[in-house]
């Protein structure tokens, strides 16, 4: 299976890594050996990649910037295909914008602030990339990708790359429907003018917001539970007594109680006793924590 995978890759002039580690390929810097690691280097290739792997049955996950993910340890059982050098593009036109997947959402938000287009400094400081935040509908400070979303574009098995009005991919609270669809290649989304200096204005005071409450100086996954109606999962954490707490070499921060870092040399299972001790203890509170980070466990 991994010599067809490196084939196919080959013939696509995507690059090809057997047994890829992928701690070092995520945020949290905790991760086991995929099977392989394909990178392709355009869209048109991504695609047809796509297409084989999907053709041959070849269990895989797509990779983008590995943040808000926690990976088991050890031989996982399936591949990544990386999206992140696929051609990184953003065209403005008045006051839209068509970006790749593989775009940072950083990146995005301070060429926007440039253009003098307003609406992404709420997730600005999002680590990771478009393709992800539109799959997870990510959010900060009242701004959720949703709503400044119009079209996505999802490439399909067996029907290639498929331009979707955004209202259809079922868009909710950091979540969509992308997935179940397809793999997301990119996005159309309206902004609005505004004068430059009065968003950069808006930048750094979300800047400085993330910097005081958040931890930024330790490897992390972000986020671990998403908020429940009405509550924060930070709050429920730290009044639980997590803020803080440790497991080996993980811990929920000391900053922010529903922060999941690297405090050095974690394993899976640190992490992850860690986070399923705190979701039960909530329980029993009476409180239903769901996971906001995704987790990938081994395949057998």
């Amino acid at each position: 299976m991994v010599e067809a995978v490196e084939r196919l890759c080959r013939e696509l002039n995507a690059e090809f890594a057997p047994g890829e580690p992928l701690a070092a390929r995520t945020s949290l810097g905790i991760g086991g050996e995929a099977l392989f690691a394909a990178r392709p280097a355009s869209w048109d290739a991504a695609a047809a990649l796509l297409d084989g792997l999907w053709a041959q049955d070849v269990p895989f996950k797509i990779l983008g910037g590995g943040t808000n993910l926690l990976v088991e340890d050890g031989r996982l059982g399936f591949g990544v295909v990386h999206l992140r050098a696929c051609g990184g593009a953003v065209r403005f036109v008045d006051d839209e914008a068509e970006v790749d997947a593989d775009v940072p959402l950083p990146s995005l938000c301070s060429q926007a602030m440039r253009k003098g287009l307003a609406g992404l400094e709420g997730l600005a400081g999002i680590p990771g990339l478009v393709g992800g935040a539109v799959v997870m509908n990510a959010g900060a400070y009242g701004t959720e990708m949703s709503s400044l979303l119009t079209r996505v574009a999802l490439i399909e098995r067996g029907a290639g790359l498929k331009w979707h009005d955004a209202s259809s991919l079922k868009f909710a609270y950091r979540k969509s429907g992308a997935a179940s669809m397809g793999v997301v290649a990119g996005c159309q989304m309206r902004l609005r003018k505004d004068d430059p200096a009065s968003i950069a204005a808006r930048f750094e005071e979300f800047k400085a917001r993330r910097l005081a409450t958040q931890p930024w100086r330790l490897p992390s996954a972000g986020s671990v539970f998403k908020n429940p109606p009405g509550n924060a999962a930070g709050r429920i954490l730290e009044e639980l007594g997590f803020k803080g707490k440790k497991r080996g070499g993980a811990a929920f921060s000391d900053v922010h109680a529903n922060f999941l870092v690297n405090l050095g040399g974690a394993t899976f299972l640190d992490a992850w006793s860690l986070c399923e001790e705190a979701r039960e203890a909530a329980a029993r509170k009476g409180t239903v924590l769901e996971y906001e980070m995704e987790v990938w466990r081994r395949a057998y």
